[in-house]
Parts: structure tokens; C-alpha cells; sequence
């Protein structure tokens, strides 16, 4: 039996996006569409667009992390952490990694009512 041999050379070996990492029915989208059709005012999150101080994450995108991170049972926020820069379906719905200096329990704290 033969060996596979790569080319280190290719052009392209991952999908251009991460967006074509995640398939159409993959129910990653739902949690996305769903919390995107949420009014936070109306929950009682606030969303302050101009804002000073240190950067933080959107309300919006962490409530996204939140509840799918829940569902799929990481209910800790190292779990939430770790799975942004491992997962690739928490990579897609944060939009990027999260940066742990970033996620703190401050930050964490502006979503539970």
C-alpha cells in the first residue's frame, strides 16, 4: 500500500472563510439568527454603542456564547474561553477568539439578569 504525501507548497489547503467551515444546517446558525432576532433593550441588557473606557466584548456576542456554550453543556468560563479558540463553531459565532484578558467576569456579568 502506498503512503499519502502532502505538498507543503499548496496553495491552499483550508477554505478561504470560516464561514464555509460550518454547513448551512448547522445549528450553530440557529443560536446566531436567534439571538440576532432578540431586542436586548427590551431583556434589559444594556447596549451602549460609544462607550469609554476598556474594550469589551458586545452584549450581543456574549449571550450568543452564553446560551450555545450552555447548550453543548460548558457552563464555566474558562470552558467558554478554551472552546472560542478550539471550537470551530465558537470561532464562527463570536466572530473571532475571545481574548482572556477580555473575558472577565465583568464582562460576564453584563448578561445575567
Amino acid at each position: 500500500m502506498a503512503y499519502e504525501i502532502g505538498d507543503r507548497k499548496q496553495m491552499t489547503f483550508f477554505p478561504p472563510t470560516i464561514d464555509e467551515y460550518i454547513g448551512s444546517e448547522d445549528p450553530v446558525r440557529v443560536y446566531d439568527t436567534f439571538v440576532d432576532a432578540l431586542d436586548l433593550q427590551e431583556l434589559g441588557i444594556p447596549v451602549q454603542s460609544y462607550k469609554a473606557g476598556a474594550q469589551e466584548y458586545h452584549p450581543r456576542a456574549m449571550l450568543k456564547l452564553i446560551i450555545y456554550g450552555y447548550s453543548y453543556g460548558n457552563r464555566t468560563s474558562r470552558k467558554l474561553e478554551k472552546a472560542c479558540y478550539h471550537n470551530l463553531s465558537f470561532i464562527w459565532l463570536v466572530h473571532r477568539h475571545i481574548n482572556y484578558e477580555l473575558y472577565s467576569m465583568d464582562n460576564y456579568a453584563c448578561i445575567i439578569i
